[in-house]
């Protein structure tokens, strides 16, 4: 059957039958149509004829002064005095019924005073602006995208409270064609010198002072005549040449991890002096001679690692710079290729090949080149400085004192110094600990430009699409009302949460363009509703106003009300950030469609009075005389389109393709979602132009992990009694050979040091029988070359003195290291796993494991099921709203459909557009799930009001309402559209997601659809006719035909031809 087959003969106006053509309508300036009525009955004999397609009558072209001074035709019966409000409603509009007659009722009152509606408004907003003075903008990712129940943040608050950690991390990677160049290493001296001469002006802070400090010990004992110098020093080891900081932390955990390993190099020659009887001095020495060599010769150094130790003997001092100056590029192999390297400053062995990224290396295996290395700087917090203000400024992140922030402020300012970034050679790139914070919250203020410019296009958007194009019809008074609205529920919203305590993160800078979108949709249903009026009802301008709130009234009702359960459920979540979003949201919703049903709304009914007066709309106080509109600025030519459209896609071999092409597009959005990864890391939310993004990029790539360090915590616990726990738990750990590569435990070479020594027999019931033995023995053992690097794995209640039993000890730490894992399918089931371990040694107290990425790891765990969770929760709310509003189950599961076949759609081609699953797609594809609605539930609606054949019933839903959903899904691509050229993560991920939303949701609704329901389409709705319902272009229309509805220029018009 093609489309000439149709029984009944179609055109973009209708059927043929009822085609008229009449002269153009004019606007009545009749002192009656300008009064307010205050009576609810009003008595109309409007001539109105037979329906022709969708409920829609055609008016007659009559004048309305022409149509008063004659009789009612013979064949037409006089329509009898009737109330608006009232009448018999089918059951199923029993609901929209009761909403119908309060809006009648608030909107006739709204334009009765609307003045005071408008001025009452504004008050209330103003008072909710106040909530401004607690503003607050958060870009502590402790407080943003971590549960805060969650074992990390509790175990995390539990140390900071009782054993804060006082090291800073920073860093430097330098990058070059090769780092090993004497040139390079000059340039590493003057980085380093540019920091010792920081003073900050208010504290007077330098590095030397706010360094942290690292004992050095060197005995440089001489035991046979064969060894002397290097190969003499016995080493007692309080710093790491490898400190073990995880690079992508900016949560700044590991500062409380063991910055203490023994490398290689010095372990083999521990255990070359064991092997040739050389015995170790903390056994034949301890505790007084020993204990007494220490404090002599122990000195400190200044926490910093580079490839400058192996220069640095007198500290940095002319020596160094000596040397430094006069180095060739084959000192430098020599010194990076020597087996022994040796740390002139910690005055230990260090592997300096760990120093390097993008390592050459000849034929022989020996370095003959490298593009990146560091240098790292630790600094210190002073603890005791730390006040109350200075913790409630933290909240939840790392307690740090300010003036060490005021000392990293200079730390900051001085690596970004042009002249350390002036050789064009050399590449600087810097990481502050505070860095991280600092650029999150500057991230919140740098799209507000975008912000302006998108409401710009917007408005234009409006005014073209409000008015029409001549003077009087115009609305731009009306069209920046209803812009300014919006502006002031982005204000007073932020107020209203801001005054309970919801702290705003980056990712809520998309809350403006949503509200943007959203309000701008009620504008237009609200105009479409006027419209929508016959203009030959002969009733006063309140009158008018209110039968328009009786329909866009529900209208806005039911997308508000869906929107703002929608956000109340994601709002359930755990995730601060997400949580606070969708709080945001669901205020801003609820304040935009009470400011565009009040504000818009009196402003409408002014504007209105306007155009019956014939006032120009731009210039308010001039009045044009004998003024008809243009034929051409009546029509409506999307209309039109549309109805070419349906047309051709009821042509059987189109309807074939279609549906192929559907499949086509399902089943690789289906194997995209398939392919999908969940993954999320905060320093997305870092602009990705930064100096820290470009650190982290660099540091990825030249110094990439070989796993994640997790460090157990053990509180204070009878060590001589549940040593035997800690043996069962390290056992443990190294039997999880699948999820551990490595495991480093002092317990391990506490229990080799005491029975290879035979300081003890029975190494369980020697401590348990004597528990001061084991005190003593463990201070003996940290004093070792062997314990010395685990001296920072315990937290005592007094400090440990050498020669002296050690005191009460309140936390001691084991550490090991992960196997790099492929995502959140691995590292999910291993960190809980982790914790299922430790939990089941059972401690007599508080035993944890916590690790810098299980932070992150816990959010993962976290987003799936939220993500699952809140789409279904919004998709079973949305579909019941649907029912209860179209009122037919079979229509309702052909809009489902078109909705999750959009949804896996949009899904899928996040995958092939980069997209993963994160805190920002998540609540993305949430919002997108009201949207994919709408354009589906107006066909579906249109169709049910249209009689005839499935095909006809088809053709008039797209020609009727077509135009409206193509509208609707332009204005919200308008509303987003600047967000393309953003860097951040936040815009970018919205920009796209929401780009994906508009493409398949109007293709579904627009395309799909209207297929699907010329096959499996519901029987047309009883076609019931409410009393008052002449008063309308169409017959009782259900607010679904006016949801995100846009105005059609030359809709309202009687002689309207396409």
């Amino acid at each position: 059957m093609t489309v000439q087959d149709f029984p009944m003969e179609l055109n973009e106006h209708g059927p043929s039958s009822s085609s008229t053509s009449s002269s153009e309508g004019s606007i009545s300036g009749s002192t009656k149509s300008e009064t307010i009525s205050t009576h609810d009955e009003i008595t109309s004999n409007e001539s109105i004829s037979t329906p022709t397609s969708c409920g829609s009558p055609t008016i007659s072209s009559k004048s309305r002064e022409e149509r008063h001074s004659e009789p009612n035709p013979p064949n037409e019966p006089p329509v009898p005095t009737q109330s608006i409000v009232s009448g018999a409603r089918p059951k199923n509009q029993i609901i929209i019924g009761a909403l119908e007659d309060f809006f009648y009722w608030y909107g006739k009152t709204v334009a009765t005073w609307p003045v005071a509606f408008i001025v009452g408004s504004l008050f209330i907003c103003g008072l909710c602006t106040l909530g401004l003075f607690r503003y607050t903008e958060e870009g502590n990712p402790y407080k943003l995208w971590i549960p805060q129940e969650s074992d990390f943040v509790k175990n995390s608050e539990w140390l900071w409270e009782n054993f804060p950690p006082d090291l800073r991390f920073h860093s430097v990677i330098i990058t070059a064609d090769n780092v090993l160049e004497p040139s390079v290493i000059q340039h590493m001296l003057k980085i380093h010198e540019r920091v010792a001469q920081i003073e900050t002006p208010q504290s007077g802070l330098t590095w030397a002072n706010k360094c942290y400090p690292m004992p050095v010990v060197d005995l440089n004992l001489s035991f046979d005549s064969g060894n002397s110098g290097q190969e003499n020093a016995t080493v007692l080891n309080f710093a790491d040449a490898d400190y073990d900081y995880d690079d992508y932390s900016f949560f700044s955990l590991d500062d409380t991890e063991g910055k203490i390993n023994v490398s290689n190099s010095q372990t083999s020659r521990i255990q070359k002096r064991n092997i040739d009887g050389i015995p170790d001095p903390s056994i034949g020495l301890y505790p007084s001679d020993y204990c007494d060599i220490v404090k002599e010769i122990t000195k400190s150094a200044c926490f910093e690692t580079s490839l400058l130790e192996m220069w640095a003997a007198d500290q940095y001092g002319f020596v160094t710079r000596d040397l430094i100056k006069n180095l060739t590029l084959d000192d430098v192999l020599s010194k990076v290729n020597n087996p022994y390297g040796f740390s002139e400053v910690f005055k230990r062995p260090t592997d300096f090949t760990q120093y390097l990224g993008d390592i050459t290396r000849n034929s022989t295996g020996h370095i003959v080149g490298a593009r990146a290395t560091f240098i790292r700087f630790f600094g210190q917090v002073n603890i005791s400085a730390i006040s109350d203000q200075d913790r409630a400024a933290t909240g939840k992140g790392q307690p740090v004192d300010s003036a060490t922030l005021e000392f990293e402020g200079g730390l900051l300012s001085a690596l970004r110094d042009g002249i350390l970034h002036s050789n064009p050679n050399i590449t600087v790139l810097i990481n502050v600990a505070r860095s991280f914070n600092d650029l999150s919250q500057k991230v919140i203020n740098t799209d507000a430009l975008l912000f302006g410019c998108g409401f710009s296009i917007v408005f234009i958007y409006v005014q073209l699409s409000l008015g029409k194009m001549n003077f009087v019809e115009q609305r731009p008074l009306l069209s920046g009302v209803g812009i300014a609205c919006i502006a002031l529920t982005v204000f007073s919203t932020y107020g209203m949460c801001s005054l309970f305590g919801f702290v705003f993160s980056p990712m809520h800078n998309i809350i403006p363009f949503l509200l943007l979108g959203i309000g701008i949709d009620d504008m237009f249903v609200i105009c479409q509703s006027l419209d929508n009026l016959s203009p030959d009802l002969d009733v006063d301008i309140t009158t008018r106003i209110a039968l328009t709130m009786k329909h866009a009234g529900v209208a806005i009702t039911v997308t508000s009300v869906t929107d703002i359960t929608v956000f109340a459920i994601g709002a359930t979540t755990v995730l601060p950030a997400l949580r606070s979003f969708c709080v945001f949201c669901a205020v801003g919703i609820l304040v935009v469609y009470i400011l565009q049903a009040t504000v818009f709304v009196a402003v409408m009914s002014k504007d209105t009075h306007r155009i019956a007066q014939r006032r120009n709309g731009f210039l308010l106080c001039y009045t044009h005389t004998n003024w008809t509109p243009k034929p051409w600025t009546q029509k409506n030519y999307l209309q039109s389109f549309f109805f070419r459209f349906a047309k051709f896609l009821m042509i059987p071999f189109v309807k074939f393709a279609i549906i192929s092409c559907t499949l086509v597009l399902l089943g690789w959005g289906s194997y995209g979602l398939y392919m999908l990864r969940q993954e999320f890391n905060p320093i997305w939310f870092i602009p990705p132009e930064s100096y820290l993004s470009q650190w982290f990029s660099a540091n990825e790539k030249y110094f990439p992990k070989e796993g994640e360090r997790v460090t157990i915590n053990i509180g204070p616990i009878d060590y001589s009694d549940e040593l035997w726990k800690i043996d069962l738990l390290v056992d443990k750990l190294k039997n999880e050979t699948a999820i551990v590569s490595s495991v480093d435990s002092w317990y391990s070479d506490f229990k080799d040091y005491m029975e290879k020594n035979d300081l003890v027999q029975d190494f369980f019931e020697a401590f348990h029988v004597n528990q001061t033995e084991f005190y003593f023995r463990l201070t003996q053992f940290l004093f070792s070359p062997t314990g010395a690097k685990y001296r920072t794995n315990f937290q005592f209640d007094q400090s440990i003195i050498c020669g002296q039993i050690s005191p009460n000890v309140q936390l001691s730490t084991i550490k090991f290291t992960h196997h790099l894992f492929d995502g959140p399918s691995e590292h999910i089931p291993a960190m809980n796993r982790i914790k299922a371990i430790v939990e089941s040694v059972n401690f007599s107290s508080r035993a944890f494991a916590v690790a810098t990425e299980y932070a992150s790891w816990e959010t993962d765990e976290i987003i799936a099921d939220d993500t699952i969770r809140n789409l279904v929760l919004s998709v079973v709310c949305v579909f019941i709203t649907t029912l209860l509003l179209i009122g037919n189950f079979k229509a309702c599961v052909l809009v489902l459909i078109s909705v999750l076949m959009t949804l896996v759609n949009v899904s899928g081609f996040m995958h092939f557009w980069g997209l993963t699953i994160d805190v920002v797609s998540c609540v993305n594809l949430v919002i997108a799930v009201g949207l994919c609605v709408d354009y589906s539930a107006h066909i579906a609606h249109a169709f049910m009001t249209c009689s005839g054949t499935k095909n006809e019933r088809t053709i008039q839903a797209l020609r009727d309402i077509g135009p409206a959903v193509f509208n609707g899904g332009m204005s919200t691509f308008l509303a987003f559209i600047l967000t393309a050229t953003s860097q951040s993560h936040v815009f970018a991920t919205f920009f796209k997601i929401f780009f994906l939303v508009v493409v398949f949701g109007l293709f579904h609704g627009l395309v799909f659809l209207p297929i699907t329901l010329s096959f499996f389409g519901p029987d047309p709705l009883d076609q019931h006719k409410s009393e008052g319902s002449n008063f309308y272009s169409k017959q009782n229309p259900s607010p679904v035909d006016l949801l995100s509805v846009k105005k059609l220029p030359g809709h309202d018009n009687p002689n309207f031809e396409g």
